[in-house]
């Protein structure tokens, strides 16, 4: 063995078997080096002769065949253990030998024995290169391959994904032509009831000489809202023409100045109430080919959405004018708040207002009808920005019909029925107020909608001293004036909403502590918590009850009245309550000398915390960053120095900063030892990490106070990967709602006509009461309290169907499941009744409450009704019945049974239920079954086949405990 300079003897050294010496040849060691990197770099490369005979092969293909070098030298390269797979195989490899050696380079993919010591095989992408001599005649064949097997079976999957995503967006297509056709239908029924109320409240307020003032002001609000209703039932049908196709064009050649003036003067009274400026400009008179009725909706839609945003005192300023090219223009301007860029395009589609912040309300319909109407008539609309602040809507339309058209001669100032106009104006002077009385309390009610607030007048004067204001604003200095002792404050409003206006009443130093109740349409959870645990006291969603209101409004007071009385008591024994506050400060700085031993961590800790890939930080009670790691550095895109200070709260995205907070005070106030959670941060760049947090306590240190420990794992990469395949299963369920719809029409007409029959009967009654001579009033009354109960009853089964066809991700919230059964067989019942089926419910003595997304848990169980439903349609001269069965596990979950005696399952399909597109009847989708064990498993849960119950079939699923 050498030695060095110095006399040490030098060690060989090995690597993947090929030694080195250093006593070996320049020459020797350069080959040795070369076995080493080709060894190392290809998974498969060799040299064979121009026959085909092995010289060298790498070791990486030796050990993935399990083979030695010796036993493939000087033997034909076809017949390695390789090429096994087939004689297919070998025969392709001999004739890529025979092409390569007249100096062509070949390649295919094989599968080949390389994995395992040659037990598996993988796919190969190979090639033979033909090594060339200094003459240009083929000296060797060089063989590689590398290993493909991840990339084939990747782009399969992606292939079927892609298939099955394909054949599920079609069904969709033909389903969104169902729900069109569902919502035409379905509006079409609702006008005959519509009308029906309206005809007989329109009789009662003619003859309302016998009633009283509340009761004609009832009778007003009923009308004035079923015409608001009878306009969006009208607005749904004209969408369900133009999607279908059959809207048609009755084209007249008429004065569309005068036109725009007669819908003008619609609004001329309206506007004169408000003292609002509206004026008709532009050309005196201008003639075009339009549909009449259609043209007057626009303009109509337009002039009732300017109103709707123009300040009292503004203005509104229509302008028509004849343009190049045979073309008109017609503009409608306001001087409200504007529509924001972002919105300028999307506030034409369906369904979309103008933002909270706008405080628009409606059904998102109006301009939508503008766009579709003028787009008919071969026109643009767009909206831009009003000089001087405000918007302009601009329509452009051609000045003749297109060739080929039928165009009707107008007839002079031809009359036009003009829409109702849809501005928010009480037609009503508010109702007599009852003398105040000082030892009533106060309650300041803010609400925008002239019916709703005069309602609340109504509703609580009796009770309370009544103080309505129509906006935030006006309700703030009305609060500051004379603090009440209940506010009761709508969400959506112009200038301030009611969140603006309570965060700044609470923002007043000296306003005092008043309870506060939300009225909102918007039945959001995360709104709810957010407000109830911020800001209001109390929250009740619109629709209510009246008796429900007062209830809620009493309790408020007297928790407030009661509240005053000790507040004064404590005021009186001010000396007291100081004297506790001393020995309470000088306990806490005890406290904090006496934790003053705790220790710095060590330099192991140190390491660990500079150089592991877990982002780690330190944050003090606010959430703010006082030190970070560098891997969390990297994760969040922030140097060393500007890190400190960053809120790891405020960077939560916002859907989780709540329950963020929430957490981080749980900790530093001592309620929770530690949390974990899976959550989004905004990086500095305005991308998103997706990262598994744990946060714990730090006790305080020396003279620190208490710290706050997070530990982060960058899981973005995983969730992107999980967030495509919930959508595509989201996009499935979707799809099996609709299916789910589609089947259930007849069940859902049977459920509104039962309210709608008897808002019929009791309009009749009501008509029949106020016929006799002596007009019996209570009669009325209690008849249009019914007419109101059945026509809410009505709009409850649209909303329900509304909420069960929405998309979205699961939202969980707990479900009353007694309740949530209840309305799902209520929607089943006419599918259940026509079938002769017996249903038996099961529940626990105390109905148990879910932690679930309830839309989701109701396709759950309506996939497994309707599939029993369906095996029992067979069954002759025997009873069907139908078993569920909802129990509490030991473990706190519940667990579902549905169980039918019907023709069973198939002998050998038992595996293959819950498989996608595989279904059993004729006519089946094959989806149910999947996207229902999906949204169990989304849960947490379990959905089973239970084939030890006979006859029939048995179907099990659980929910676990989410408390």
């Amino acid at each position: 063995m050498p030695d060095d300079d110095r006399g040490t003897v030098i060690p060989p050294v090995s690597v993947r078997g090929v030694v080195i010496h250093a006593d070996d040849a320049q020459d020797v060691r350069r080959q040795k080096m070369a076995r080493i990197i080709l060894d190392s770099m290809y998974q498969f490369l060799g040299l064979l002769d121009v026959d085909g005979t092995v010289l060298e092969i790498n070791q990486a293909a030796l050990d993935g065949a399990g083979l030695s070098l010796q036993a493939v030298v000087g033997k034909p390269f076809w017949e390695a253990r390789w090429w096994e797979v087939s004689g297919e195989v070998r025969q392709r490899v001999r004739e890529m030998i025979g092409e390569a050696r007249t100096g062509r380079f070949v390649r295919c993919d094989f599968e080949v024995f390389g994995d395992l010591h040659g037990s598996r095989t993988i796919v190969i992408d190979f090639s033979l290169k033909p090594i060339l001599d200094d003459d240009g005649r083929v000296a060797f064949l060089l063989p590689e391959g590398r290993n493909i097997s991840e990339k084939i079976a990747s782009n399969a999957e992606l292939s079927r994904k892609n298939g099955e995503l394909q054949a599920a967006l079609e069904r969709l297509k033909e389903l969104d032509s169902y729900k069109t056709r569902f919502f035409a239908n379905v509006s079409h029924e609702l006008r005959t009831p519509l009308a029906l109320i309206l005809g007989p409240v329109d009789q009662l307020i003619k003859d309302s000489e016998n009633l009283g003032e509340r009761e004609r002001f009832r009778l007003a609000a009923i009308q004035r809202n079923a015409r608001a209703l009878l306009q969006q039932v009208n607005n749904l049908l004209d969408l369900a023409r133009i999607d279908a196709e059959r809207m048609p064009m009755a084209y007249v050649h008429a004065d569309v100045v005068a036109l725009v003036r007669d819908v003008a003067a619609g609004f001329e009274a309206a506007a004169e109430d408000r003292g609002i400026t509206l004026r008709v400009l532009g050309d005196t008179e201008l003639y075009a080919d339009v549909d009449r009725g259609k043209f007057v909706r626009v303009i109509s839609n337009l002039f009732s959405n300017a109103f709707k945003f123009t300040p009292t005192g503004g203005r509104m300023v229509a302008r028509i004018e004849g343009l190049a090219r045979e073309r008109l223009l017609v503009s409608v301007q306001d001087n409200g708040p504007g529509v924001p860029d972002a919105l300028k395009q999307p506030i034409f589609d369906r369904f979309t207002q103008g933002g909270d912040s706008l405080g628009a309300a409606g059904s998102g319909l109006g301009l939508n009808i503008v766009k579709e109407f003028v787009e008919l008539h071969r026109g643009t609309v767009v909206v831009v920005d009003a000089p001087g602040g405000g918007a302009v809507f601009q329509i452009e339309l051609p000045l003749r019909a297109p060739d080929g058209a039928f165009v009707r001669m107008g007839n002079g100032r031809e009359t036009v029925e003009m829409p109702p106009v849809d501005v928010a104006l009480p037609e009503l002077p508010t109702p007599a107020n009852s003398h105040s009385q000082l030892h009533k309390p106060r309650v300041l009610v803010a609400e925008d909608n002239p019916d709703l607030r005069l309602f609340l007048h109504d509703v609580l004067a009796d009770e309370y001293n009544v103080t309505l204001c129509e906006d935030g604003a006006s309700a703030f200095q009305a609060a500051l004036a004379a603090p009440p002792d209940l506010i009761i404050t709508d969400l959506m409003m112009p200038q301030w909403d009611g969140e603006r206006f309570v965060r700044a009443l609470r923002e007043e130093p000296r306003f005092p502590n008043v309870p506060v109740l939300v009225l909102s349409a918007r039945a959001d959870d995360a709104l709810r918590e957010h407000l109830l645990e911020e800001l209001a006291k109390d929250y009740l969603t619109k629709p209510f009850s009246a008796q429900e209101l007062r209830a809620r409004a009493r309790n408020l007071v007297t928790v407030k009245q009661t509240v005053d009385i000790l507040q004064k008591e404590l005021n009186s024994q001010a000396s007291n309550i100081l004297d506790l506050t001393a020995g309470l400060v000088e306990s806490r700085q005890h406290l904090q000398r006496s934790l003053a031993a705790l220790q710095v961590s060590d330099r192991r800790w140190i390491g660990l915390y500079e150089n592991t890939t877990v982002g780690i930080a330190l944050a003090d009670r606010d959430g703010r960053i006082v030190l970070a790691n560098p891997a969390l550095q990297r994760m969040l895109g922030y140097g060393r120095e500007e890190i400190v200070g960053v809120s790891l709260i405020e960077i939560t995205e916002a859907s989780q900063r709540e329950m963020t907070k929430r957490n981080v005070h749980g900790l530093f106030e001592g309620r929770l030892p530690n949390y974990k959670v899976q959550k989004r941060y905004v990086k500095k760049d305005g991308s998103y990490l997706w990262a598994n947090v744990c946060a714990s306590g730090i006790p305080a240190f020396a003279q620190d106070g208490p710290m706050l420990a997070v530990i982060l794992e960058d899981v973005t990469q995983r969730m992107a990967a999980e967030r495509s395949l919930a959508t595509t299963r989201n996009e499935l369920a979707r799809v099996a709602r609709f299916t789910a719809m589609g089947e259930l029409v007849a069940s859902i007409s049977h459920e509104i006509n039962q309210p709608l029959s008897a808002v019929i009967t009791n309009s009749d009654a009501a008509l029949r009461w106020l016929s006799h001579a002596s007009p019996n009033t209570e009669e009325v009354a209690a008849a249009l309290k019914r007419v109101n109960r059945d026509a809410n009853l009505a709009g409850a089964v649209i909303s329900r169907i509304r909420t069960f066809l929405r998309a979205g991700e699961i939202r969980r919230e707990a479900v009353d499941v007694g309740r949530m059964l209840d309305e799902l067989l209520q929607m089943l019942q006419v599918m259940l009744a026509e079938v002769g089926v017996n249903v038996r419910v099961d529940l626990p003595v105390d109905p148990p409450c879910a932690m679930a997304d309830q839309v989701q848990l109701q396709q759950v169980l309506m996939n497994l009704i309707v599939n029993a439903v369906d095996a029992m349609r067979d069954l002759h001269e025997q009873e069907r019945t139908l078993i569920i069965t909802v129990a509490t596990e030991a473990t706190g979950g519940l667990i579902f049974t549905v169980q039918d005696n019907g023709s069973g399952i198939a002998a050998g399909t038992e595996n293959r239920l819950f498989e996608t597109f595989f279904s059993t009847k004729q006519d089946g989708l094959g989806m149910g079954l999947a996207i229902s064990r999906s949204i169990v498993e989304n849960h947490g849960g379990r959905l089973w086949l239970d084939t030890r119950q006979q006859p029939g079939a048995c179907f099990l699923f659980t929910l676990p405990d989410s408390s």
